[in-house]
């Protein structure tokens, strides 16, 4: 095993033993992924260049302790993934939270994720998302529904718009994301969001953190606690504070 792997490992805190490929490993290194490095976009929103490649990716993920978009978590995930002997696919979606039904194809975000194959089956993993979304492998099957915790998830498909990832809101279906089987060539190119928000998540043992701008969200359980920086100053402390990242 390389020594890039075993950084990666030490850094997503990883202790477990390194089997075969398995549904359970996979399930434990996404869930050790989630909790340990964020989605953020802040080289986005403060247009920094972004680089696709691997050395770049490792280097700042994992190097110097950042988060990413989804391309880059994904992208780094699934290299991750290879080297540990997955068969992966990755695929690009339309990312449809939040948004209007009526909007424009041309208008909804792009989003990665990847397949894995195990024994003939595909599953979608996927840890480039920054809001609430699986911790674990969900099986790509039409009707499926996929419980974690509080959360509730189900996979439709149709013609239309391809594979679906619905998650239940206060008793409604909500559309996360949509893809196709074909959803990984040139014409699905990564392209970002212009988005202008600073925003980062990451998973905890007990819930998530959460930043839009300079409003922190601590989740624990039933409990929030919201905290407002008003300088550079507290928002640096903040970030480093709820996602170990220092922008230096």
């Amino acid at each position: 095993m390389n020594s890039q792997i075993l950084q990666y490992l030490k850094h997503i805190h990883f202790q477990g033993p390194l089997t075969e490929p398995t549904i359970k490993l996979l399930g434990q290194l996404q869930t050790r992924h989630l909790n340990s490095i964020p989605y953020e976009n802040l080289d986005v929103a403060l247009k920094q260049d972004i680089s696709f490649s691997i050395p770049d990716i490792f280097q700042k993920i994992i190097i110097h302790k950042r988060g990413g978009n989804c391309f880059e978590l994904n992208i780094l995930f699934s290299w991750l993934l290879c080297e540990l002997g997955f068969s992966v696919t990755n695929r690009y979606a339309q990312f449809w939270r939040n948004l209007e039904a009526d909007t424009p194809i041309e208008d909804v975000p792009m989003h990665q994720l990847l397949l894995v194959n195990y024994a003939g089956q595909s599953y979608i993993s996927d840890v480039g998302v920054g809001a609430l979304a699986p911790c674990k492998p969900v099986p790509l099957i039409a009707g499926r529904l996929h419980r974690e915790g509080n959360e509730l998830y189900k996979i439709e498909q149709d013609d239309a718009n391809g594979w679906m990832l619905y998650e239940q809101t206060k008793h409604t279906w909500r559309l996360l994301y949509s893809f196709f089987d074909d959803a990984n060539d040139a014409k699905f190119a990564p392209r970002l969001s212009k988005q202008k928000n600073k925003i980062a998540m990451i998973r905890t043992p007990r819930g998530r953190h959460t930043m839009l701008n300079n409003e922190f969200r601590i989740y624990e359980g039933q409990s929030l606690t919201t905290y407002t920086t008003q300088n550079e100053k507290e928002w640096l402390q903040a970030l480093h504070r709820f996602f170990h990242i220092s922008l230096d």
